[in-house]
C-alpha cells in the first residue's frame, strides 16, 4: 500500500515525535511509506534518515498563514500526491491536515486520514480568527475519511463544535518508545553536573516547546513564587522557542540565585526526566501532552494545568496534581506542598511510575493506525 504522511515542521513536539514512531514502526512488507514536511526544524535529520520512508521537504511549509506560501505548498503537495498515486495519505498538525487533505481530494486519493493532535482553535483566540478555523475543520472534515484524536477530550471538542459526526471520529492515544523511558537510570550525579546543576537539591522541571500555547512565563512565574519558600531548590526549562526572551526578561527582574537554567533542545530528555523530581507543564490548551506521559512513566511527580487531555494522564491527588491554566501560584503551592511531604512525594511518584503501563507503548499506537489502514483501503 502506497501511503504518504504529512506535517507541517519538524520541529520537537509531541505531533513529530508521534509520527516518526508511526513511520519507524510501520510493517516495512505493508507499506511504501512517504513523509512531506517542511525542510527545516530540529528533528529534519531524523526524518530525512527513515529507512523505510522516502522524505519530501517543502519550502512553502510554514507554520504562520501566508497565503502565498501555503497556496505554492499547496500546489507542491498536490503534485507529488500525484507523481506518486498514492493509495492513502495521512495529515498531522493544522496547517498540514488543512492543505493536504484538499491536496489530496484534489488528487483523488482514495483514502484520507487527519491525526488532530489538539485543534487548530482554542479559547485564548480572537472570536472572528476562532469561528474561522472552526469553519475550516468543519468543511475539511467533509473530505476526510476518518479523524484520529489522541484524547477523549478532543473527541468531546469535536462533537461539541460540530466538526464531524461520532462514526468519523476515532480515539488513538499515543504512545511512547517504553524501553527507552523505562530503561537503566542514568548516572544522576554526572547528569546534574552535565546540566550545571552543583548540589543535591530538588530539581523541578518544565519539558516544553517555549510558545504560547506552553505557556512558558507562568512557569518562571511558579519559579519565583517556590524560591521565595524553597531557595533549596532547581529549576530546568528544557526546550527553547519564540517566547525564551520574554522568560529571561522575568527572571531578570528578580533573584533565583543561578538556579533556573535553560538547557535549550535536548535530545536526552529521558535521561533529564531522572534528575527531576517534579514536572510542571503550565499549558493553556492541549492535546494530548507526550511529555507528561514520559514524566509519569518515569515516576516523576507531575503539576499540569487543566488542558485538553492533561487530566486523562494526571489524576489529581493520585498520578500528580491538576489545577487551572494561568494560575501559576496555584502551580507553586503544589510543588511545595508535595516537597515538603517526603511520604506524600514518595506514594505520588509510585502511583504515577504504576500508571504508565504497556497500553502506552507505541507498538500499541501503530498496531491500531495499522489496524485503521487496513480497514479503511480493504
Amino acid at each position: 500500500m502506497r501511503i504518504c504522511h504529512v506535517i507541517t515542521k519538524p520541529e520537537l513536539g509531541g505531533a513529530q515525535v508521534s509520527t516518526l514512531n508511526i513511520l519507524s514502526d510501520l510493517p516495512r512488507d505493508k507499506y511504501d511509506i512517504s513523509i512531506i514536511t517542511s525542510a527545516h526544524g530540529m528533528l529534519e535529520p531524523e526524518f530525512r534518515g527513515l529507512e523505510n520512508a522516502k522524505a519530501f521537504f517543502s519550502r512553502f511549509l510554514v507554520c504562520p498563514i501566508n497565503p502565498v506560501f501555503d497556496i505554492l505548498a499547496f500546489i507542491h503537495i498536490y503534485l507529488i500526491y500525484r507523481s506518486h498515486k498514492y493509495d492513502l495519505v495521512h495529515t498531522h498538525s493544522s496547517k498540514a491536515g488543512i492543505i493536504g487533505r484538499w491536496a489530496a481530494r484534489l488528487a483523488n486519493i482514495p483514502t484520507i486520514i487527519h491525526t488532530a493532535h489538539g485543534w487548530s482553535f482554542n479559547d485564548y483566540q480572537h472570536p472572528i480568527v476562532r469561528k474561522f478555523y472552526i469553519f475550516l475543520e468543519r468543511i475539511t472534515a467533509r473530505v476526510t475519511t476518518k479523524i484520529i484524536c489522541v484524547s477523549k477530550h478532543d473527541i468531546d471538542t469535536a462533537l461539541r463544535y460540530k466538526i464531524a459526526q461520532g462514526e468519523k471520529l476515532t480515539l488513538i492515544k499515543y504512545g511512547i518508545l517504553l524501553r527507552k523511558f523505562r530503561g537503566p537510570k542514568t548516572d544522576i550525579q554526572l547528569k546534574k553536573r552535565g546540566l550545571g546543576i552543583a548540589n543535591n537539591d530538588p530539581v523541578i522541571g518544565m519539558v516544553s516547546c517555549l510558545k504560547p500555547q506552553k505557556s512558558p512565563a507562568d512557569y518562571v512565574r511558579a519559579a519565583i513564587e517556590i524560591y521565595k519558600e524553597m531557595p533549596a531548590v532547581n529549576f530546568l526549562m528544557v526546550g527553547d522557542g519564540v517566547l525564551r526572551s520574554q522568560c529571561k526578561k522575568i527572571l531578570d527582574a528578580t533573584t533565583l540565585n543561578g538556579r533556573f537554567i535553560f538547557t535549550g533542545w535536548r535530545r536526552d530528555v529521558s535521561e533529564i526526566l531522572d534528575v527531576l523530581d517534579v514536572v510542571v507543564l503550565t499549558s493553556k490548551w492541549e492535546g494530548m501532552p507526550i511529555s507528561i506521559i514520559e514524566a509519569l512513566s518515569k515516576g516523576c511527580v507531575v503539576v499540569a494545568t487543566d488542558a485538553g487531555g492533561t487530566s486523562e494522564l494526571v489524576k489529581d491527588n493520585v498520578t500528580g496534581y491538576i489545577v487551572k491554566p494561568g494560575s501559576y501560584r496555584q502551580v507553586a503551592r503544589k510543588v511545595i506542598n508535595v516537597l515538603n511531604d517526603r511520604q506524600l512525594f514518595q506514594s505520588v511518584k509510585n502511583r504515577a511510575y504504576s500508571f504508565i503501563d504497556d497500553s502506552f507503548d507505541v507498538s500499541r499506537m501503530v498496531n491500531e493506525i495499522h489496524n485503521l489502514y487496513q480497514r479503511l483501503t480493504r
